[in-house]
């Protein structure tokens, strides 16, 4: 009996002892996991108000990579995604943004704040339509994004050539945001285009002033200063763009520019090189981060060791990289004609003709364009000038452009055959063309 009573009391004993040493475990275990949860929410904090903060100074990349941490922690915060959206938008990735907003329905509803990212979502491809309307109640109440509704309205403005309309918000924005660089930066390439080059290097130094970091206002800046053949000038702006981000493809392939006309090939040849091995979606970005659109990223490095080649006489090196450019882009007229001058080097007349008379039927088509420009100019509600602006841009510049110039009539009269035609022809022919890559492999 004592042996059973000692077995017993030890056994008690023993679990006493366990009992001790695992509720400590317990406890140290909820509160690590508590920590964890709350570390977590904190995180997710401090990922969202960094973002809006690099979203409010113009910085979109950064924003990107800091609101991405936090979705990947918690894809059901609503302001987490809601500010992914916002991000991948200024980051020029549209369809991402599209399906970020899909995924915020999802979660959330059609809410206010919602309604007004997918505002801001179609004016950044050029639709303005429902921005446009909607304008002046989200300037009254912009909830922090006054600087991000007016930038975007400028920019789909700026798309659809309406620079007065665009110019009169700049006013606006620049008398509320005085040291905001943007307002000089869109201004700059608004007279840019007009080819107002004093001015627009006003603006572009301006802006600069404000933000000497400011690669798009300086990058503007050295195009200037070449177009006006300041060679050694456009070299130090872009030399500085570089300083600011060193692999900046567009910046590079503007001194690869620079450094051919100085005669020096073998220094621009070796940024060419530089350049070439870039992923290709690096290259675009850094196109359309300073402003240029897709289609005059999608060719830029072959055209300009084309154009590098054919200025050292090697003819048939030109030939290869200029037939690529053409290809990559055929609606290039810079790489066209560089083409048949290189054939022309190789006396091969007939293929060198052959490029000279797309180009005068290209050109034919420009002159038109800036006819009805000048016309749309007396009667900016005329639907059938903006088709047929979309027209000869679908066919002769950018196919992108030409979509929002049709869809553009459309908002203007939604019953315009021109535009309905040529979008219905348009998207036809794409559905073909896939259907015929899908059958080949």
């Amino acid at each position: 009996m004592v042996s059973n009573r000692e077995d017993e009391s030890g056994n008690q004993h023993g679990s006493g002892k366990r009992i001790s040493w695992i509720l400590p475990g317990i406890l140290c275990a909820g509160f690590l996991i508590a920590g964890l949860i709350l570390w977590k929410s904190v995180w997710i904090e401090i990922c969202q108000w960094q973002a809006s903060r690099n979203l409010q100074s113009h910085h979109a990349t950064e924003a990107l990579s800091w609101i991405e941490q936090a979705y990947e922690l918690d894809r059901q915060n609503a302001e987490t995604v809601l500010t992914l959206a916002r991000a991948q938008r200024r980051t020029n990735q549209v369809e991402d943004a599209v399906e970020t907003l899909k995924k915020l329905f999802q979660l959330s509803g059609q809410t206010e704040e919602l309604q007004r990212e997918q505002w801001l979502v179609e004016a950044q491809v050029g639709d303005l339509k429902n921005l446009e309307q909607h304008l002046p109640d989200m300037l009254i109440d912009p909830r922090g994004n006054a600087a991000d509704i007016c930038e975007t309205f400028v920019n789909s403005c700026i798309l659809n050539y309406r620079f007065a309309d665009a110019q009169r918000v700049i006013e606006v924005w620049q008398a509320d945001f005085p040291e905001d660089p943007l307002p000089h930066y869109y201004q700059g390439r608004i007279l840019e285009h007009k080819g107002n080059w004093s001015q627009a290097e006003s603006e572009f130094n301006a802006a600069l002033k404000l933000s000497p970091e400011h690669i798009p206002s300086a990058y503007n800046l050295a195009r200037i200063k070449l177009s006006q053949n300041q060679v050694d000038a456009a070299l130090e702006i872009y030399k500085r763009c570089l300083q600011q981000q060193n692999q900046h493809a567009a910046a590079l392939l503007g001194m690869a520019r620079c450094l051919s006309m100085q005669q020096d090939v073998a220094a621009a040849r070796k940024i060419l090189k530089q350049v070439q091995q870039m992923p290709e979606n690096q290259i675009m970005k850094a196109f359309r981060e300073v402003g240029d659109p897709a289609h005059v990223a999608r060719n830029a490095v072959a055209l300009q060791r084309g154009q590098l080649e054919l200025s050292a006489g090697n003819y048939h090196q030109a030939v290869t990289n200029l037939e690529t450019a053409v290809s990559l882009n055929p609606k290039d007229r810079k790489a066209r004609l560089a083409l048949a001058d290189a054939y022309r080097g190789l006396g091969e007349l007939k293929k060198a003709e052959v490029q000279l008379q797309v180009m005068q039927k290209s050109q034919a088509a420009i002159t038109r364009l800036d006819e009805c420009f000048d016309l749309l100019q007396k009667d900016l509600t005329n639907a059938e000038l903006r088709a047929e602006i979309g027209e000869i841009f679908l066919e002769h510049i950018s196919e992108n452009q030409g979509i929002v110039w049709l869809k553009n009539a459309l908002y203007y009269d939604p019953d315009n055959q021109r535009a309905t035609q040529a979008l219905k022809q348009y998207f036809e022919q794409l559905e073909y063309e896939k259907q015929n890559q899908v059958s080949e492999e």
